[in-house]
């Protein structure tokens, strides 16, 4: 195999294949080492003379590059490209390598080619060599064979579209879930049935399509998704019409390739007609049952044959006072009363034969203690017409109280007469054709005479005083010519000469116009003629007190709503004269708005639904003014008991309704102001209940307001986490005993477990007394800021990555190949000039260890390549190496931290403390440790001897130490900085820790 010539390029792509950093005393390679090196290095190079007119000549291959490319030595070493490529692949190859001359930089694409019956895929990356005066002389080329890589990818492309055509075909729904339970993916029939289109459902939380009992439910399917749990399961969601979808649900969690839980993949078969249909069955039964069951009266299925009972509402078992279990196993003629057992059976015999289509009786059932219920029995017959008996239906209805009221009803004539005497009312009737008069008891024992027989007309009239005789003569012939009733109270005098007063009544009876009988009562009234002149002089009385009342009093009557009387008073609130509003109705008065509500209320006065009200209502004054009056009103009956006006008493009090309106006017401001804003306001009493909040609280929580107000205190509540509700109570006993709380920043847990960040102030109202009344709590939701600073924070972790990645493989690289030209240059030269080149490539060593320091720096790559143990070692032997400052690193052997994220977070405090005390501090020695602190903590601290901390940098803080407490909420931890006793700093991060202790 020829060698290749040993010049400076050759040597200086010798250096660079060994490694990117070379060591400070390496010997230059001889050709035969590099021939060795390159035929054992498992990977496909190529070297390619540059000759005028951008000719490219294959002088060097390695022994992978030819087997890769299935080619011997002497076919293609020395030869141009274009003698052994075939087109379309030489053309390609050429235009890439004509490229990285021209840019003189790195070219790499992708090169498929056949080698027999076989594809194959490669990776050809392309390097300029120059020589001093910038000329590229060589291609420096490798060719990586992607071909299993590539296959694999088809094959996986292949597989991706054939379960993209069964699942986009598929007749049954098909649902995706992320770990977070947002919507990764539905199929066409999925969205079909949920009544969306799929990019409607991408993205969002699978509580969005279920409703209040479906939510409650969905936590405890999806730990169970978590947990690795499968299940089916019949289930309901919202579509997007709002009517509901029922769903036999399959579904299975999905893990990534390391067993984690990345989501969930349901399958769903709607089932929502046939569970319509039960539910209309199941509907449907519980009516009939409803209507068996809860019948007023009792209903009875009857074996027709043995006649017992096969079937008994609640009612019937009532009436027989049997439960359900023993009137089954009783027959009718076990309760029915013997004396009326055979009428029910001539009954049942004339159904059974056809001649009763139905039959309905009264009997008694006889009861255990002798006792008997009456009922009306109706019996129909549950057979068709010409088929032998089977069943029949009875209903019962209990009628004994209606049996008791006849009874009672014979005794009606004997408590009408006991009645009548005690009321002192008689009866009479007169027969007009006979002259013959009638006297009850109780009238002949009023006149004082003996009941045996009853005096004439005449003789009637004689007892009635001298001056009333004519009244009732006329009264009476009025009566009977032309049928007219009359009602009179006048003076009598009895057989025995008492004087008493009497109201006399008669009606006329008439018959083909002709009147042939008066019937009419006598009452002694004298009692009543007594109080009515008590009343008279009571009215007296009240004219006094109605006229000088401070309060409008008017009277209402009854039916019309007019104004019979009213005081000064109310003449005055009205701005009406009494003549004037005597003319009116109340209703004239009233503020069009309330009419409505003012007729409403004199109409139940009216029904007897109520005796009286009280409303603050307003009246309308004649110069069209509004005047606010408190209205009492009630009931004024007469005598007999009627109703007839309506008492009315209003006080002014237009004044306080002003004033009452312009606090509700305030404080609907106030409530309005408090409702809309976007700001937290939260309310608590002096006992820490929570009794307020506002719409803006509430929605960032996701809680209804009966969820939290009235209930526990803060740190007994939902929205708040152990550590959270510590704090809380800690700060509510200092401002309890006065303290001033600075605004602080919280945490509160949402319903659906979102946490948000929040900074709230506090301040106590007290009473007049000084007695804490209220807390009130405002606060400014910061939730989107603290995610868009952890996005900021996340891009420029990226982009420090970028840059750390670009100094390493750019830079770096790039030096590393000046370091080798210097090297080989060097070699080349002496005296003077080979001792000014070798200290040129001691300080391009020293720049690339720096890059290489710079690199590592702002990539967290050890982080990710080491994990964090392994990354904090690697950071105290830089200090070590780089800074020549002693660093130890103590830290658990137990300590596993599964979030990458976290993993980076810590590191980066880490390393920001050690440089601040690496720039300011000036130690000598810094200490690293990172230990568990109990079950559910771990503490990161990073300590120094160096000056120690400046006297605002606790107060101000720069960008770093910003950065450090902001990382530090990041990981729900928190971060402090001491003094230590003799010299230098502290840094301590304590966070949340729930790792198993590895053994």
């Amino acid at each position: 195999m020829k060698k290749p010539p040993q010049t400076a390029s050759a040597r200086r792509k010798a250096t660079a294949a060994a490694g990117s950093f070379p060591g400070e005393n390496a010997a230059p390679p001889t050709s035969e080492q590099f021939a060795q090196l390159y035929n054992h290095v498992d990977a496909a190079l190529f070297s390619l003379a540059v000759e005028p007119r951008q000719q490219l000549r294959l002088v060097f291959a390695n022994t992978c590059f030819l087997a890769t490319a299935s080619l011997k030595t002497g076919q293609v070493l020395g030869r141009k490209l274009d003698e052994f490529l075939q087109e379309p692949a030489c053309t390609r190859v050429l235009k890439h390598c004509r490229q990285a001359i021209r840019t003189r930089h790195t070219v790499r694409w992708d090169e498929t080619c056949v080698i027999g019956s076989e594809i194959k895929y490669g990776k050809i990356s392309v390097t300029p060599v120059m020589d001093g005066s910038g000329r590229v002389t060589h291609l420096s080329g490798s060719i990586n064979d992607i071909t299993k890589r590539r296959r694999s990818e088809i094959a996986l492309h292949e597989s991706e579209e054939r379960y993209r055509r069964i699942v986009q075909t598929a007749v049954e729904g098909i649902w995706t879930i992320d770990a977070d339970a947002l919507t990764d993916y539905v199929n066409p029939k999925m969205a079909q049935m949920m009544g969306y289109k799929e990019k409607e459902m991408i993205g969002r939380p699978i509580s969005d399509f279920l409703d209040d009992e479906g939510k409650a439910l969905l936590e405890y399917h999806l730990r169970n998704r978590r947990n690795g749990i499968s299940a089916q399961f019949e289930f309901k969601y919202i579509r997007k019409d709002g009517s509901a979808l029922w769903a036999y649900v399959s579904t299975n969690p999905i893990h990534n390739s390391q067993g984690v839980y990345v989501g969930a993949l349901a399958l769903l078969t709607d089932i929502t007609a046939s569970r319509a249909a039960e539910e209309s069955k199941r509907e449907s039964d519980a009516q009939f049952r409803a209507v068996f069951e809860q019948a007023a009266i009792g209903v009875a299925l009857i074996d027709s044959n043995t006649g017992r009972f096969i079937n008994v509402n609640q009612r019937a078992c009532d009436i027989t006072r049997l439960n359900c279990k023993k009137m089954t196993g009783f027959t009718f003629a076990d309760i029915i009363h013997p004396e009326d057992l055979q009428a029910n059976v001539n009954h049942m015999q004339s159904l059974k034969a056809g001649l009763l289509q139905t039959f309905t009786i009264e009997q008694r059932l006889l009861h255990k203690d002798r006792s008997v219920t009456w009922v009306a029995l109706t019996v129909s017959p549950l057979w068709k017409k010409g088929d032998p008996p089977s069943r029949h239906i009875a209903i019962m209805k209990d009628i004994t109280q209606r049996k008791i009221t006849e009874q009672k009803l014979s005794r009606t004539t004997e408590l009408l007469e006991r009645t009548g005497e005690m009321a002192k009312i008689g009866g009479w009737e007169l027969d007009v054709q006979t002259q013959t008069l009638f006297w009850s008891l109780e009238t002949c024992r009023l006149f004082e005479i003996d009941s045996a027989s009853a005096p004439s007309l005449a003789q009637a009239i004689q007892f009635y005083a001298p001056q009333a005789q004519p009244l009732i003569r006329a009264a009476v012939k009025e009566a009977i010519d032309h049928g007219k009733s009359y009602e009179l109270e006048l003076p009598v005098i009895t057989a025995k000469g008492r004087h008493f007063w009497a109201r006399s009544q008669g009606t006329a009876v008439r018959r083909h116009g002709k009147t042939v009988k008066l019937i009419g009562t006598f009452q002694d009234i004298t009692e009543h003629k007594k109080a009515e002149q008590d009343l008279i002089e009571s009215e007296v009385r009240f004219r006094a007190v109605f006229e000088q009342a401070v309060v409008g009093v008017g009277l209402i009557d009854f039916a019309t709503g007019r104004f019979v009387d009213v005081n000064k008073r109310y003449c005055t609130i009205t701005g009406r004269s009494r003549k004037e509003m005597l003319k009116i109705s109340f209703e004239e008065i009233t503020f069009p708005d309330d009419r409505a509500r003012s007729w409403n209320l004199h109409a139940q006065l009216k029904e007897s639904k109520s005796p009286e009200f009280q409303w603050e209502k307003r009246y309308v004054r004649p110069d069209g003014s509004v005047v606010w009056v408190n209205l009492n009103a009630s009931l004024l009956s007469t005598m007999s008991g009627r109703p007839n006006q309506v008492l009315a008493m209003v006080e002014d009090i237009t004044r306080r309704k002003l004033a009452e309106a312009n606090f509700r006017r305030e404080q609907a401001f106030n409530e309005i102001l408090a409702s809309h804003t976007s700001a937290i306001i939260i309310l608590l009493d002096r006992h820490g209940r929570l009794i307020h909040m506002n719409e803006a609280t509430l929605q960032m929580l996701g809680f209804k307001r009966n969820d939290l107000v009235g209930k526990l205190p803060p740190w007994e509540s939902k929205f708040m986490d152990a550590a959270e509700k510590s704090r809380s109570q800690k700060r509510f006993r200092e401002m309890l005993n006065g303290k001033n709380i600075p605004t602080s920043e919280v945490t509160l847990i949402g319903k659906d477990r979102k946490r948000h960040i929040v900074a709230l102030s506090s301040i106590i109202t007290k009473t007049p007394e000084g007695v804490v009344d209220r807390i009130i709590v405002t606060g400014t939701d910061l939730t989107e800021r603290y995610r868009l600073q952890k996005e900021i924070l996340k891009i420029s972790e990226q982009e420090q990555a970028r840059i750390g990645h670009n100094l390493h493989d750019g830079v770096g690289q790039t030096m590393t190949g000046v370091s080798s030209l210097i090297e080989a240059l060097e070699h080349e030269l002496s005296g003077e000039q080979r001792e000014s080149a070798s200290r040129i490539h001691h300080l391009m060593k020293d720049a690339i260890q720096e890059v290489r320091h710079m690199s590592h720096s702002l990539s967290p790559a050890s982080v990710k390549n080491r994990g964090l143990v392994g990354a904090l070692h690697l950071l105290a032997d830089t200090i070590r190496t780089n800074h020549r400052t002693a660093c130890s690193c103590e830290i658990d052997s137990d300590i596993r931290i599964e979030d990458a994220e976290k993993e980076t977070h810590i590191y980066r405090i880490a390393q920001e403390a050690a440089n601040n005390a690496l720039r300011h501090g000036h130690p000598s020695r810094i200490k690293l440790s990172l230990q568990r602190r109990g079950d559910l903590e771990a503490v990161l601290k990073i300590e120094d001897n160096g000056t120690g901390i400046r006297k605002n940098t606790t107060e101000n803080g720069g960008i770093g130490l910003r950065v450090m407490h902001y990382r530090a909420d990041l990981i729900d931890g928190s971060l402090t900085l001491k003094s230590r006793p003799r010299g230098g700093v502290s840094v301590i991060c304590r966070f949340p820790y729930k790792g198993v202790k590895h053994v």
